[in-house]
């Protein structure tokens, strides 16, 4: 166990590493989040009286763009000069790189959205309190964790396949509506003080599925 934790915290240092030095995932991302934010505020804001309602859903569609833009721009890393076929000849189980993937791919996802959520309190005058922007945060990070599970996959499997990149959205969107469906009522529930309900359940729940199935799946992408 201690050998596997040992090599899925090397994947995550080097993504973080390769991330640091480069800033094409996170700064692209955050770049194009917040031209949706934008957007809605020069769009949507005057059209509702309550501004929660823009924020909200100013930050799960930049949630499920940028994400999946994010997801595209760390696969094309990965195929410069065959970087995931060496990282393949390392003596580790493949399921630890799939492991390491997730967690750096959701910490890239987790921060754009962060960048997002302020953003949408500075241009869409959304203003949530202290405790419902913690909640909040951890419920964006239950989605990041879902949303990198299934997008490591996909993404992967449009390289391994020679599929086109366009093709990534295609087969990603509908995989992930479900967190999308979820973290937006989570976020009007947190909004209005209301009990979060089935809705926690329904995101944990799907975002345990989405990774246990993206670790049963991945070693057959690979293969492809």
């Amino acid at each position: 166990m201690k050998a596997y934790l040992t090599a899925v915290a090397h994947v995550v240092r080097k993504d973080l590493l390769v991330e640091a030095r480069t800033k094409r995932v996170t700064a692209t991302a955050a770049v194009f989040a917040l031209l949706i934010v934008l957007s809605f505020a020069f769009s949507f804001v005057k059209s509702f009286e309550d501004p929660r309602v823009v924020g909200r859903g100013a930050l799960w569609i930049a949630f499920l763009f940028a994400g999946t833009l994010g997801a595209s721009k760390t696969t094309a890393i990965e195929k410069r000069n065959g970087a995931l076929d060496g990282l393949l000849l390392a003596p580790i189980d493949r399921s630890a790189i799939y492991v390491g993937k997730v967690v750096s791919t959701a910490t890239f996802v987790l921060a754009v959205d962060v960048v997002t959520l302020a953003s949408t309190v500075v241009f869409l005058g959304w203003t949530p309190t202290a405790r419902t922007v913690g909640a909040l945060v951890g419920v964006l990070a239950a989605a990041a964790v879902g949303f990198a599970a299934v997008a490591v996959v996909v993404s992967t499997l449009t390289f391994r396949s020679g599929l086109d990149e366009l093709a990534l959205p295609v087969l990603l969107v509908p995989l992930v509506v479900p967190l999308l469906l979820a973290g937006v009522e989570l976020t009007a529930a947190l909004a209005t003080g209301a009990p979060l309900g089935s809705w926690l359940q329904i995101l944990l729940a799907y975002a345990g599925v989405l990774f246990f199935a993206g670790l049963a799946t991945f070693e057959f992408v690979l293969e492809e």
